[in-house]
């Protein structure tokens, strides 16, 4: 029997494709891998080409391992012969074999990011520019932005905008200071390869003759390096075959271009091409929905994906009147199918736009008491910008503390070097005082500079000014006035990174949560927040990730696939992101993004989405997402999760239409100006908020309305229950009728 014998029809014939180009589109959970290492046992058992001879590219070293595994399976011994590994992982060993003819040391380091921003703020210090300034991150970023577009320091300063004039400057030194120390960073080991073989056509001619066949996963993710890569070692034999999926192209931001694949018949004119469609993984009206979706995309290749399994259930729409809302519909459905035995809590992944939407999912499966892991990121209240915050509130209520003022003495930098603190902790420790204690004696510290000295008493006066105000401020103006006072948000500013824009994003969150907890709490301390959010952060992590919920970004979830799926925030503007609107390019790589997550589920899909939302400190009316509006509704099972004082006043909210415009591009969605009703609305038609009426409270119990203030988002009650009356945010309490 042919190890061929497995594969369905389609998946056989991208298996046996005779030499020469092949683009074999795979769609998702249609069996790439198994293609892949199928069409190596082939090459190896059948058409009679030496193992080594086969060079196999992935994107990840587990990728690069679950292959390997499977070709032990099928080929034996021989698949130790194979070259297979990551983009990086090759071009590494590449360049270690070759270091003599391309002039570097074989033992050179490979510098992770913590090592560039170190390398650059030797740069930095050397250029006497303040890294508040300029911050190496964003300097790290646009350099890394540079060798993927494979500009050297000379072609990125032709091209550099007003804007980018100063890095062009610390970009030749920033490589000098690499090779002083004998190291390359990611981005050298892809660029150094290509322009290498392009210097040394000798050495580039042996590897084009050792590797008859090179195959690469996940082509629609390869940059401008790799891409050049591809092209050069494939020249000799053109025994190139590449496996992607177009609609699963969601990196850009990494510097993957879609362009590689979706041009790769162009760049092959005798490439031969087959789609892999028939899905091993969702219902049929999963992949109807996701089908339905990803058609609107003007650049792609297309395909239809179909299963020969079960249809199964509709694809689950639900709106809830706020994100607070959205979590806890999540977690009580997770919970009630767990009861019911249907699914585990393992079985069950919440998906997401950004890293920021995680808190109150968090909060919910704290208070449900269920385990949860976070892929791709750490615990909201774990993140550094979030701790580096409640340090500064936490030195505000207790001034001994002595771990919190170390976190943030010099965050953001402020110039305070270990050597400086190490002098003030001594000077602290032999007079028996805490830190925050002999910041007010800074003449008396031995040794200490005078610009230290400066630095450590414009910390001090920051920290009395914050001590000063929390009599005065609320939670969320103090959480506010940290954030400003201190530069976290100007020093994030200035970096200009995605990953700062993602750290923003957080503390946007983090105040957004002090104001939802300080309306609801109206009794509430700085001290009592702490106190709970301490409790929340100590929270036992599960062991076992095999029982445990599964939190993470939509990015994060590619590859991956769960029984049981959430795709939350829904929302324009959130997905797809505010950035993307306006941009037709940008949206299409957004609906990829949905696409991916609905694809990611095998039997439940749930999208849910959020009538109202907090961000930046408050509570605001949302639109649903346009991807929302491409499911067909016969696909699609509609509910509403909102708070029974709400109900009646949603029956007459009508859902949001759309109309197609016909644009230069294609044809995409807008959504009409009118917008769900905001909350002014729902109080007018429903009286149950009205002085004298009795309503319920989650906390407190029944109580009578004495007294009303306010309107809309802001309008606030006062309740009289049993012993006391209460001052309650109405946006934020979740009354009911009593």
């Amino acid at each position: 029997m042919s190890t061929l014998d497995a594969l369905n029809p389609e998946q056989r014939r991208a298996a046996e494709a005779e030499g020469g180009p092949l683009l074999i589109l795979a769609g998702a959970g249609s069996g790439k891998t198994r293609v892949l290492t199928h069409r190596i046992a082939f090459l190896i058992e059948e058409a009679g080409v030496a193992p080594w001879r086969i060079l196999a590219a992935t994107f990840t070293n587990k990728a690069a391992g679950e292959m390997r595994e499977r070709l032990e399976q099928l080929v034996g011994p021989a698949a130790t012969e194979l070259w297979i590994g990551t983009f990086h992982s090759i071009c590494a060993r590449i360049l270690r074999r070759q270091a003599e003819e391309f002039g570097l040391d074989p033992n050179f380091s490979i510098y992770d990011e913590d090592d560039r921003r170190a390398t650059i703020r030797r740069v930095l210090n050397a250029h006497q520019i303040d890294e508040r300034e300029l911050a190496p991150r964003a300097v790290i970023s646009q350099i890394s932005r540079a060798k993927n577009a494979m500009l050297d320091p000379l072609e990125f300063a032709h091209q550099a905008s007003e804007r980018q004039r100063q890095i062009a400057e610390l970009y030749p030194d920033y490589e000098r200071e690499l090779r002083r120390n004998q190291a390359l960073d990611f981005d050298d080991l892809l660029v150094e390869v290509v322009r290498q073989f392009d210097r040394h056509p000798d050495i580039l001619q042996t590897y084009q003759e050792r590797f008859e066949h090179l195959l690469v996963d996940e082509y629609q993710d390869t940059n401008r390096p790799q891409y050049l890569l591809c092209r050069q070692l494939a020249a000799r034999h053109r025994n190139i075959c590449v496996v992607g999926d177009d609609d699963q192209s969601i990196y850009q931001f990494r510097g993957a271009d879609i362009r590689n694949i979706l041009d790769f018949e162009r760049d092959y004119p005798d490439a031969r091409s087959v789609r892999l469609e028939q899905n091993y993984r969702s219902s049929g009206r999963i992949l109807a929905a996701a089908n339905a979706v990803i058609g609107h995309n003007q650049g792609r290749k297309g395909k239809e994906l179909w299963t020969a399994g079960p249809a199964g259930d509709p694809v689950a729409v639900v709106e809830c009147d706020s994100d607070r809302r959205e979590a806890r519909h999540v977690v009580d459905t997770i919970r009630r199918y767990d009861r019911l035995g249907r699914y585990g809590l393992g079985d069950a992944a919440v998906l997401y736009r950004t890293n920021a939407q995680s808190r109150p999912f968090e909060e919910e499966l704290q208070r449900a008491g269920l385990p949860y892991v976070i892929v791709g990121g750490i615990r909201f209240y774990d993140r550094r910008e979030i701790r580096d915050v409640l340090s500064y509130l936490r030195l505000l209520i207790n001034p001994a503390d002595d771990i919190a003022l170390r976190r943030i003495v010099n965050t953001p930098r402020r110039g305070i070097g270990d050597a400086s603190l190490a002098r003030l902790q001594a000077f602290a420790q032999a007079k028996g005082w805490s830190l925050s204690t002999a910041l007010e004696h800074l003449d008396d510290v031995p040794d200490l500079s005078g610009r230290a000295q400066k630095s450590l008493a414009a910390f001090a006066d920051l920290l009395g000014e914050l001590m000063a105000a929390t009599e005065a401020h609320s939670l969320p103006e103090l959480g506010f006035a940290v954030v400003e006072k201190s530069g976290y948000r100007a020093m994030l500013t200035a970096e200009n990174t995605p990953e700062a824009e993602a750290r923003l994003q957080n503390l946007d969150q983090l105040l957004a949560e002090m104001t939802e907890y300080a309306d609801a709490n109206p009794d509430s301390t700085l001290a009592t927040y702490l106190e709970e959010k301490s409790l929340l952060t100590s929270a036992d992590e599960s062991d076992s990730h095999d029982n445990a919920i599964t939190l993470m970004t939509l990015h994060s979830a590619k590859g991956l696939e769960f029984p049981l799926v959430f795709v939350c925030g829904l929302e324009e503007k959130l997905f797809p992101t505010a950035r993307a609107v306006g941009d037709p390019q940008a949206i299409e790589e957004e609906r990829r993004l949905c696409y991916v997550g609905m694809t990611r589920a095998q039997e439940q899909l749930s999208l849910t989405y959020a009538l109202r939302r907090y961000a930046y400190g408050s509570l605001l009316t949302t639109q649903p997402s346009r991807f929302l509006g491409e499911v067909p509704a016969e696909l699609t099972a509609q509910s509403y999760e909102l708070d029974r004082g709400f109900a009646r006043a949603r029956q007459r909210i009508e859902p949001p239409r759309r109309k197609k415009a016909p644009q230069a591009q294609g044809v995409h969605y807008e959504w009409e100006a009118e917008q769900s009703p905001g909350f002014d609305e729902f109080v007018a038609q429903d009286d149950f908020l009205a002085v004298g009426q009795w309503v319920r409270h989650p906390q407190w119990g029944r109580g009578q309305i004495v007294s009303r203030e306010g309107h809309g988002e802001k309008m606030k009650l006062s309740i009289r229950f049993q012993t006391q009356i209460k001052r309650i945010a109405v946006a934020y309490a979740q009354l009911e009728p009593a």
